[in-house]
């Protein structure tokens, strides 16, 4: 199944297909589609920063929900906490009832042997599905729906050496102990000198060990997992005393480019299912208090998706989850950006701040010929600095090469290919000497590592946006990676197809102030979950932490790296929130978030860039007021003098009698209107009420955010951010562009024809993707007749997918010959009730069978 392409500031949405999910007609997986959108230049220059995401086949996989309570569902609605016998008994209920339906699968011919199965979190299973197992699942009373498994990924930036720096988020008494922290990521390195005694065995979900140790590379021995090690060390660098337990979600997996640190969404959740009970009786008296899962789904912020219910399951079980926004930038005030699991209604959703107080810069001399195209202070992007300055011929990845012997003379090579640096001779182009390769957008990591190996002495990039200090690699491996301007780049590359010697010289690298510094980095995800709650909920530091790094054998000396991304924030969170519970042990996990959320500092941002600001652990162990829920989404306005209303509970968790006020501060001035009913209350210790949030905006499309403010006396208010979201630029319907291999066909499972249509919209104006909650393909008579559902897909990125049709109808029985229409129709995810779906038609005809 195709995954979805890191984003670009142009950035390139390769959506996420679903998998088969569809009735008796469906046969085939989806087909991938592609759309250009736009957002910033900051955001596109730090997409070459990411590790590529590769495209990894999950398979015909779905997750399938079943209608009977969960664990968690079944404690959340019981009067008292249930004890550990009660847990257990519905356990062994919710076997039960799984094995029956697997049983009744059977009888019907339908052998499903599932991935796993889910008891605590949510009630279902994941397992491989064709289309007769999906038709006899949706017309199943116990089924709520199939989901489809996407690919998850860690939402790192490139990572490595250097020095890096603290995080910098402490609580002063405090350090965790007590607390248990489970790590949903790689295998980790529990004998590392810095984590011994600190992190548990845990468990490995990819390949069923019960220890979670990185792996390394099939393909390549001395690659080795390192992501799932870097997150438990800076958890604890903030929370040195607490316990970390690793379960292994993510793992080696082919992909088209070979092997590459992936997984699946059914994996995070068994990964969940585990941290409310760690010791795998059934009860959940043993639940972690805190979850952290620094990966990503990109863009796949659905609330309603099995990820999401299983986030909102732990915290009903006593376990909060803190999850990354994403690295995929800004889309302000629409869907477009923010990735799963932290698109949960209930995750604590985390944002990367930029803490670094100064980077490097070097003089930089560009000659071509006789003459100097440039001089100029240039961004060092890595940490390997120039020392006292160097003087090196230059070389471009000029004509045929080792990659490609069939490259025109004049063609230039980007540098992906370490082919691309050795001419078709398989002699280096570069052997010390400066490489000059374009920014277009590849990751500069693999190029600057491609230089090294090929001998060159510093790569030079023109054209980049990239700010300096951006590339942290291993300083005894890697080489000085500079910033040229782009046009004096182009005029450098020009000069070598015309004959000429190109130089350039560095002067001594000086340090410099980080401009970025105190600002939400420019790759941090931020926007609107697809609920229309905002996202991030805070920010934390999240660029070139110091932190611990996996070894190649386990009595090797420590070794550390820097670490990058919207995970590494996320891994900080998850060590604050880690000594607020040990300060404050009576928190429930939403509390908890809701603490964390309405005591952060405000940076001021908008909120779709800090969300409520920066994560203050010594105010949440302070704070006065819970706010539930910790952040608001008033869904997208629509027409004119529009308004709305949600309820909040406001909770008293001092010692004292609060009066209590409301005010609201929003990003755009004079945008919405605001009420609250009551403006006013008092409340004494341990006391809550409810409050209704009333909201109007005269312009119905343009969307609003802010924060609103309950203050209690003297104390700090409690922020929550709010969003009005804003409609999508254009008006294109969510499905069309419907096709047919073959509109006449005969009865055929073995060679059925593909019907193909595109769903959802990806807006190249502004940034955002419209998705699509449901999405139905109905079989009716040309006479207008319905005869059935055959095919129901939900959650669809924007995209284009595609089905098989058999011949058949929704009960898999064969068609009579003759003409037949089919129906799509298709659902926003935030449809209420009445919204009128979008819909596409095509006839079909069946043939007589041979």
């Amino acid at each position: 199944m195709p995954t979805v392409a890191t984003a670009k500031l142009a950035r390139t949405m390769t959506l996420a297909a679903v998998a088969a999910v569809a009735t008796a007609l469906l046969l085939v997986g989806t087909v991938q589609g592609a759309s250009e959108t736009a957002a910033r230049a900051a955001s596109r220059a730090w997409h070459s920063v990411f590790p590529d995401r590769p495209k990894m086949a999950v398979g015909e996989r779905g997750i399938v929900i079943l209608s009977s309570p969960s664990v968690a569902e079944r404690a959340a609605a019981a009067s008292k906490r249930p004890s550990a016998a009660d847990e257990k008994e519905w356990v062994a209920d919710i076997h039960a009832l799984q094995q029956s339906l697997l049983a009744a699968l059977r009888d019907r011919g339908v052998n499903l042997q599932p991935d796993f199965r889910f008891t605590h979190v949510l009630n279902g299973f994941s397992a491989p599905l064709d289309g007769r197992a999906v038709a006899e699942l949706e017309r199943n009373p116990l089924v709520v729906g199939i989901y489809p498994v996407r690919a998850v990924y860690p939402a790192e930036v490139q990572t490595g050496g250097g020095p890096g720096q603290a995080p910098g988020v402490a609580l002063r008494g405090f350090d965790g102990r007590g607390v248990t922290i489970a790590l949903l990521d790689t295998g980790v390195d529990r004998f590392h000198p810095n984590l011994r005694g600190r992190v548990g065995a845990g468990h490995d979900f990819v390949s069923g060990d019960e220890r979670a140790a990185p792996e390394r590379s099939p393909d390549e021995a001395a690659r080795l997992e390192t992501h799932g090690t870097r997150m438990a060390g800076l958890a604890l660098r903030v929370a040195p005393a607490a316990r970390i337990v690793p379960f292994r979600i993510l793992g080696w997996q082919r992909t088209e480019e070979g092997t590459a640190v992936a997984g699946r969404g059914d994996l995070l959740i068994a990964g969940l299912e585990r941290a409310v009970d760690p010791n795998g009786d059934g009860a959940t008296n043993d639940a972690v208090q805190v979850a952290l899962a620094p990966v990503v789904e990109p863009f796949a912020a659905f609330t309603d998706s099995p990820e999401a219910r299983a986030v909102t399951g732990a915290s009903d079980l006593g376990t909060l989850v803190v999850a990354p926004s994403g690295n995929d930038g800004d889309a302000g005030l629409g869907f477009g950006s923010v990735g799963a699991p932290g698109s949960a209604p209930d995750a604590m959703s985390v944002g990367a701040l930029d803490t670094r107080r100064g980077v490097f810069e070097t003089q930089a001399r560009l000659m071509v010929g006789n003459g100097t195209v440039a001089d100029e202070p240039a961004r060092i992007l890595g940490a390997v600095r120039t020392g006292n300055g160097l003087t090196l011929g230059v070389s471009a990845l000029l004509g045929p090469s080792l990659a490609d012997s069939q490259r025109p003379v004049d063609s230039e090579a980007g540098g992906i290919e370490l082919g691309d640096f050795f001419d078709s001779n398989g002699v280096s182009r570069v052997a010390g000497r400066a490489a000059l390769v374009p920014a277009d957008g590849a990751s500069l990591a693999r190029k600057a590592a491609n230089a090294k190996a090929a001998g060159a002495a510093a790569l030079l990039v023109y054209g980049t946006d990239l700010p300096a200090g951006a590339l942290d690699f291993d300083e005894s491996g890697a080489l000085p990676v500079v910033a040229v301007a782009g046009p004096a780049g182009r005029e450098a590359v020009d000069g070598l197809r015309n004959g000429n010697e190109v130089a350039v010289a560095l002067g001594a690298s000086r340090p410099v102030g980080n401009g970025a510094t105190g600002r939400v980095s420019a790759f941090s995800s931020g926007g609107l979950a697809f609920d229309g709650r905002v996202r991030p909920d805070v920010v934390a530091p999240g660029v070139g932490l110091a932190t611990d790094d996996a070894r190649p054998g386990g009595r090797d000396e420590a070794r550390f790296a820097t670490a990058t991304g919207s995970s590494a924030a996320a891994a900080v969170v998850a060590g604050a929130a880690a000594l607020v519970v040990q300060a404050r042990p009576d928190l429930s996990p939403r509390e908890l978030r809701a603490v964390l959320v309405g005591s952060a500092s405000s940076l001021g941002e908008a909120v779709t860039r800090q969300g409520a600001g920066l994560v203050d652990p010594a105010a949440a162990a302070e704070a006065k007021l819970v706010v539930e829920p910790a952040t608001l989404g008033f869904g997208r306005a629509s027409g004119k003098a529009w308004n709305t209303s949600r309820t909040i509970t406001i909770r008293n968790v001092s010692r004292q009698a609060l009066e209590i006020g409301f005010a609201s501060v929003a990003d755009q001035p004079s945008a919405v209107g605001f009420t609250a009913e009551p403006a006013h209350l008092n409340l004494g210790p341990g006391a809550s009420a409810q409050v209704t949030l009333g909201i109007s905006a005269a312009q119905s499309n343009a969307g609003a955010s802010g924060v609103l403010l309950a203050t209690a006396g003297g104390a700090p208010p409690a922020r929550v951010p709010w969003a009005v979201g804003k409609r999508p630029v254009g008006s294109a319907p969510l499905v069309g562009s419907v096709s047919l291999s073959n509109w006449e066909f005969e009865p055929s499972k073995s060679a059925p024809a593909v019907l193909a249509f595109r769903a959802g919209r990806a807006d190249s104006g502004d940034g955002q993707i419209e998705p699509v909650g449901l999405l139905d393909v109905e079989l009716w008579t040309p006479e207008g007749k319905k005869l059935g559902l055959i095919a129901r897909l939900r959650d669809l990125l924007p995209g284009r997918y595609a089905i098989g049709l058999t011949g058949r109808d929704a009960l898999g029985k064969v068609l009579p010959a003759g003409m037949y229409v089919l129906r799509l129709r298709a659902q926003p995810v935030d449809a209420e009730e009445g919204t009128l779906p979008s819909t596409a038609r095509t006839v079909i005809r069946i043939k007589e069978r041979s």
